[in-house]
C-alpha cells in the first residue's frame, strides 16, 4: 500500500474515532446536563400567604419610659437617646454627616435653597412628631404564622468591596426599585448602610423594604416630601404603633406607608404590615443571636442584624410553605450568609433549623447525598462549581444542619449575572404566582 493510501486510511480512521468520541461526549454532556436528583418534593411560591414567621409569635409590649421620653423631646433640643438605645448591627459605623442647623427666621430678601424648601414643606404639614420615637407596639400585637424571604445587604461593605460594581448592577436590575423608590431621591447603594428586602412570596404588592441610611436626621423626611411632590401630593404625618408614619406615594399600584423607626432607620410597607415589621424586630431581638450566628442588636438594628463580617444574607421563614410533597428533609427555617474571606474569595454559610436533633441528623445525610450527586454533573463542572460542591461541608449540630463552602469572585459574578438576567427576563415579581409554579 502506497504512502498516500496509508495516510488516507489513517485519516479516515482518525475521523471516525474523533466523530465517535465527539458523539459520546455530546451524549454524556446532554445526559449529565439534564440529569436531575429525584427529590420527593417540589419548590413553589404560595399565592395566599402573609408576611410572618414559621409559628407566629405574640407580644404585649408597651412603650418604654425611654421611648416615651424620646417621643416627647422637642425638635430644638434633640436627645441622643433615640439612637443610643440601639446597638449597631455588627458594622463599625462611619461618623454620620452632621445635621445642618436650621435658621430660625429668614429676611424677606433671602432666597430659599431647594433643600430649605423641602425642609420647610415637610414641617409645614400638621405633624407634631419632629422627634423620632423609638419603635414599640402599643398593647398586644402578633406576628402571625406566615412565610418570609428576607434579603439583608450590608451596603457599607458592598461599597468597599471589589465586587461592589457587580452587586450594584444586580440591584439596579431589580425592576421593583424603580416603582417603589423612584422620585424619592433614595439611592440604595450610595445612601444606605444596611438594607432589608422581604416578601412572603415574591409578589411586589407584599414587598417590605427597611433600611438604615447614612445621611443626616432630615434625610427620610425630605425623601418623603420629594416623592409626594413628584406625584403632586402633600404629606400628613401621623403616629402609628409608636412611630411617625406618612403615605409613601410610590409609582406602584400598592399603597404604602413609610415608618421612621429611628433618626436613621425606616421601613416602607403596606399599612397593615408596619406592626408586623415592628414585631419582627422584637422577635429577632429575643432570639439567641450567638446560636443564629448574628451580632446582638436591639430595636431597629435587630430588624437589620447580620453576622460578623457578612456582606449579605438570605433568611427563609416557613420553608415548608414553599414545598409541595414530602417535607421530611426540609428545614423549618433557613439562613444563608455570604462573607468576604479574601481579596478574591467569599465563604458561604447556611444554617438549617429542624424540629429535632434526629431530624437534623437524617437531613444532613440526605443533603450530603444530594451534594455528591450534583458534584458529578458535567454542566456544573464546566461552570466551575464541581470542585466547590465536592468540598462542601454538611454537618449536623443538635437540631440544626450547618453547611459551609467557598466561592471565588468569578463564581459570585456568574451567580449575580444569572440572577440579574432572570429578574430582567421576568420583568420583576409583579404578578401573583400560582401555587404549583416551581422555581
Amino acid at each position: 500500500m502506497r504512502v498516500g493510501q496509508q495516510l488516507e486510511v489513517f485519516s479516515t480512521s482518525l475521523g471516525l474515532v474523533a466523530s465517535l468520541a465527539l458523539h459520546l461526549a455530546a451524549f454524556a454532556y446532554i445526559a449529565s446536563a439534564t440529569a436531575q436528583f429525584e427529590f420527593d418534593f417540589d419548590l413553589t411560591l404560595p399565592a395566599e400567604v402573609e408576611f410572618g414567621v414559621t409559628d407566629g409569635m405574640d407580644f404585649a409590649a408597651a412603650p418604654s419610659a425611654a421611648a416615651r421620653a424620646v417621643a416627647a423631646t422637642s425638635p430644638e433640643d434633640p436627645s441622643p437617646q433615640s439612637d443610643a438605645l440601639i446597638v449597631d448591627a455588627g458594622v463599625p459605623e462611619a461618623e454620620p454627616e452632621p445635621p445642618r442647623p436650621r435658621e430660625q427666621a429668614k429676611r424677606p430678601e433671602e432666597k430659599a435653597t431647594s433643600e430649605d424648601a423641602l425642609d420647610a414643606a415637610d414641617h409645614d404639614q400638621d405633624s407634631p412628631l419632629d422627634a423620632v420615637a423609638a419603635p414599640s407596639t402599643e398593647g398586644p400585637s402578633r406576628l402571625p404564622p406566615g412565610a418570609q424571604l428576607a434579603l439583608r445587604i450590608d451596603m457599607k461593605r458592598v461599597r468597599e468591596s471589589p465586587l461592589g460594581p457587580d452587586v450594584t448592577q444586580f440591584l439596579e436590575g431589580v425592576p421593583d426599585w424603580q416603582l417603589i423608590l423612584s422620585g424619592s431621591g433614595i439611592d440604595p447603594v450610595s445612601d444606605l448602610d444596611r438594607l432589608l428586602v422581604a416578601t412572603p412570596n415574591l409578589q411586589r404588592s407584599k414587598l417590605v423594604l427597611a433600611g438604615k441610611h447614612r445621611r443626616d436626621e432630615t434625610f427620610s423626611r425630605k425623601s418623603v416630601t420629594r416623592l409626594a411632590r413628584s406625584r403632586g401630593k402633600t404629606v400628613r404625618w401621623q403616629q402609628r404603633n409608636g412611630v411617625p408614619t406618612a403615605p409613601w406615594y410610590n409609582r406602584d399600584s400598592t399603597p404604602r406607608t413609610i415608618g421612621l423607626l429611628s433618626t436613621h432607620h425606616f421601613s416602607i410597607t403596606r399599612r397593615e404590615d408596619l406592626k408586623r415589621v415592628l414585631a419582627l424586630a422584637k422577635a429577632r431581638e429575643l432570639r439567641d443571636a450567638e446560636r443564629e450566628g448574628l451580632v446582638v442588636a436591639r430595636g431597629p438594628d435587630a430588624l437589620l442584624s447580620m453576622g460578623p463580617g457578612e456582606a449579605l444574607s438570605l433568611e427563609v421563614e416557613g420553608v415548608h410553605r414553599f414545598v409541595l410533597g414530602s417535607v421530611k428533609h426540609v428545614p423549618e427555617r433557613l439562613r444563608v450568609a455570604v462573607s468576604e474571606t479574601g481579596a478574591d474569595q467569599a465563604t458561604v454559610r447556611a444554617l438549617a433549623t429542624y424540629g429535632s436533633a434526629e431530624e437534623a441528623k437524617e437531613a444532613a445525610a440526605y443533603w450530603n447525598k444530594v451534594a455528591r450527586f450534583y458534584s458529578k454533573q458535567l454542566i456544573l463542572s464546566l461552570a466551575g462549581f464541581g470542585k466547590t460542591i465536592r468540598r462542601m461541608e454538611v454537618e449536623p449540630d443538635e437540631e440544626r444542619v450547618r453547611v459551609t463552602f467557598k466561592l471565588n469572585a468569578d463564581q459570585i459574578r456568574f451567580i449575580l449575572s444569572y440572577a440579574e438576567g432572570r429578574l430582567r427576563g421576568s420583568g420583576g415579581a409583579t404578578e401573583p404566582r400560582q401555587p404549583r409554579q416551581q422555581w
